[in-house]
């Protein structure tokens, strides 16, 4: 009974989901026919591109290891 309530849990939050996908676009698509000028397309998705940041050092990833080891023990 557990798995067929985690499904229908599942299906549920699609639903929903999908429900707040359409709302958030028809939503934008009345807001944006407002508009004298529209923004530009890379400004409104998501995956814009992004400066690539720096990768870690192995001696920073350790110390930070220990930083988040140190603030676990002490609970």
């Amino acid at each position: 009974m557990r798995e067929i309530g985690a499904i229908l849990d599942g299906v549920s939050n699609r639903l929903k989901r999908e429900h707040n996908d359409r709302a958030w676009a028809v939503w934008h698509i009345e807001a944006l026919s407002r508009q004298k000028k529209l923004p530009k397309l890379k400004d409104l998705l998501h995956d814009a591109p992004k400066k690539s940041k720096r990768r870690q050092t192995v001696e920073e990833q350790i110390a930070i290891a220990h930083r988040w080891t140190a603030a676990v023990t002490r609970h």
